[in-house]
């Protein structure tokens, strides 16, 4: 009897290992009808094969190419705006504001895209003062993680800096400021990870990737299904 018992669970155990490979489908549920690249497709239904026949390969190279030109445009973007902030700057140094009609005309020209120098009022003076961009990395990460709205954020920005005793005028906040900063800031965030991921490429990496409810990008305070990956 005892015999029978062992050559049972061996038998067990050997379908079990055989069967391993054929278990798992970790797969967005709708991942057929939203995949456009026939070759991906070809691959997905070849993995729900038995013994999954195909590997990936090592580097994407067409990926890597299309990022990498990506990359080059996003840079030769922000020097073209560098260059375009220093050519503002240097002439608003020689253009003083004039308060006058003229000048009330132009107030509304990217008032809010580029530093800009504010004119002392008192008589006698030239003093200039250049409204500070005071937005890091880190404060847009907290912003993130409170999942404080724009307008929430200059609310609480400004009734921060009043109580420190500076002059709110010389900081750079608004709706569409604060904006447009957070924007740039997780961009640059996202390339610094893509980048340092690609000059330290590790031999064995653990992927790992699941549909979850996320916060919807396009309507607030509701959810949606997306497809979650951690490596």
């Amino acid at each position: 009897m005892q015999k029978k018992l062992q050559e049972v669970f061996k038998r067990r155990q050997q379908e079990l290992v055989s069967n391993l490979d054929n278990l798992f489908d970790i797969v967005h549920a709708d991942a057929l009808q939203l995949m456009n690249i026939e070759e991906d497709w070809m691959f997905l239904q070849s993995q729900r094969e038995p013994s999954r026949p195909g590997h990936l390969g090592g580097v994407d190279k067409k990926l890597t190419d299309k990022e990498g030109r990506a990359r080059l445009r996003v840079v030769k973007e922000q020097n073209r705006r560098i260059k375009y902030v220093s050519a503002s700057k240097s002439l608003a140094s020689y253009e003083p504001l004039q308060e006058d009609s003229s000048s009330n005309s132009s107030e509304n020209i990217d008032s809010e895209d580029f530093p800009t120098l504010i004119e002392s009022s008192e008589p006698g003076t030239s003093k200039s003062i250049m409204r500070k961009d005071f937005i890091t990395p880190k404060l847009v990460a907290a912003l993130d993680r409170c999942q404080l709205s724009m307008r929430d954020s200059v609310f609480i920005l400004e009734a921060t800096i009043d109580p420190l005793g500076c002059n709110i005028d010389e900081f750079l906040i608004s709706k569409s400021s604060v904006q447009r900063i957070r924007t740039e800031k997780r961009k640059e965030r996202a390339e610094n990870i893509k980048i340092d991921f690609q000059n330290e490429v590790l031999d064995v990496v653990t992927l790992h990737w699941d549909g979850k409810l996320l916060p919807a990008l396009s309507a607030r305070k509701s959810k949606e299904e997306r497809l979650h990956i951690v490596i």
